[in-house]
């Protein structure tokens, strides 16, 4: 257990250190070479693990009998670069460890230079990196997201939009960015963004209205039926997740009035505060835990515009989120370590191919 938690800590540290001189470095090389290690760094031991994650085996199967029909669970994208990488005789390993370059490199190679030492970092300690290996399709859709919402920032709308789409494709999760992207456009005060929360969370405590949402998405994926037996369980989760991930929007919305003066300023808190409704519903709702995943990529994003905007504490900023997001990074190792009764399961202990 020690050798995984060393394993992911090393990981973390060479990631940053890498990503840190991909935006400081001194000449374009550098910083070339510098993400080129930073994804190395993070897509080696994605590569060479095996059995590693509750995904490892599944799409080991799935891509095995070339993503037969009746998997319909399956959304089109995914099953479209499956068939074309079996196609090109790629093996099963190989297609996991392609999967999982595919997210990474978006990280590394896609987001802006001011960007990518913050990205890294949070992309890491908010444990996408390790979500990675066990809901592969989510995270690899949260990482377009998170391309296509720097494109956004940036007004590339249209590249925006289509790589949205595209993540769709890959998972249905990745809908919901469609009221992310209608509402962050509207100019409104803090206090209707409050207001925006609170009502969203109202709506979360309304079950019939719930019903009729998993009614519509169960429509689009028959597999979505099977999460109406959650929409009873309105108990609160009083989990520090919840708490850590919602920390950098409530931060970003605290200093509204700076980051309104930054480029889009009102996107960002406006998208932020969705972010926060959505936290709010998934206190009440334990099936809303898998759209605060597909939405990290707003806050993750959203961080350094934060520092970049209040620079008097972005040191402070920086550091208690290090520490906050560092816990929550470290509680998920621990959390999820291998079932007794099923060593597929979990992400430690890490075996590699060459310890199978």
């Amino acid at each position: 257990m020690l050798e995984t938690y060393f394993l992911y800590t090393v990981i973390f540290i060479t990631a940053a250190f890498f990503a840190y001189i991909a935006q400081h470095g001194i000449s374009a090389p550098q910083r070339m070479w510098a993400r080129a290690f930073c994804f190395m760094s993070m897509f080696l031991p994605a590569a060479l693990r095996y059995g590693i994650g509750k995904d490892y085996f599944t799409y080991y199967t799935i891509y095995e009998l070339n993503f037969p029909h009746y998997m319909q669970r399956l959304e089109p994208g995914f099953v479209f670069i499956g068939r074309l990488c079996h196609a090109a005789g790629i093996s099963p390993p190989e297609f996991i460890a392609l999967i999982s370059g595919i997210t990474y490199a978006l990280i590394c190679f896609c987001v802006p230079r001011k960007h990518i030492f913050t990205i890294v970092v949070f992309f890491i300690l908010s444990f996408l990196y390790l979500n990675s290996y066990n809901v592969s399709r989510q995270v690899l859709a949260t990482a377009v997201l998170l391309y296509a919402f720097s494109q956004i920032y940036n007004d590339n709308r249209k590249k925006g939009f289509l790589l949205c789409i595209a993540a769709s494709l890959i998972h249905y999760s990745s809908l919901i960015v469609i009221p992310v992207l209608i509402l962050s456009i509207i100019k409104i005060n803090t206090y209707l963004r409050v207001c925006l929360i609170a009502v969203f969370v109202f709506i979360g405590l309304n079950e019939q209205f719930l019903s009729m949402l998993i009614s519509f998405a169960a429509s689009i994926n028959p597999r979505n039926a099977a999460l109406s037996l959650l929409l009873v369980r309105t108990e609160l989760n009083f989990g520090i997740t919840f708490i850590i991930l919602a920390l950098p929007a409530i931060l970003i919305l605290l200093n509204a009035k700076k980051i309104l003066k930054e480029n889009n300023g009102n996107f960002i808190l406006n998208a932020n505060a969705i972010f926060l409704a959505v936290i709010g519903v998934g206190y009440i709702m334990t099936i809303v835990g898998r759209f605060i995943d597909a939405l990290l990529f707003i806050p993750i994003f959203s961080i350094q515009i934060l520092y970049t905007a209040n620079k008097k504490y972005a040191k402070l900023y920086h550091l208690l989120l290090i520490i906050c997001f560092g816990a929550l990074f470290f509680r998920y190792i621990g959390h999820h370590a291998a079932d007794a009764f099923d060593q597929t399961y979990g992400i430690s202990p890490y075996r590699s191919v060459f310890g199978r």
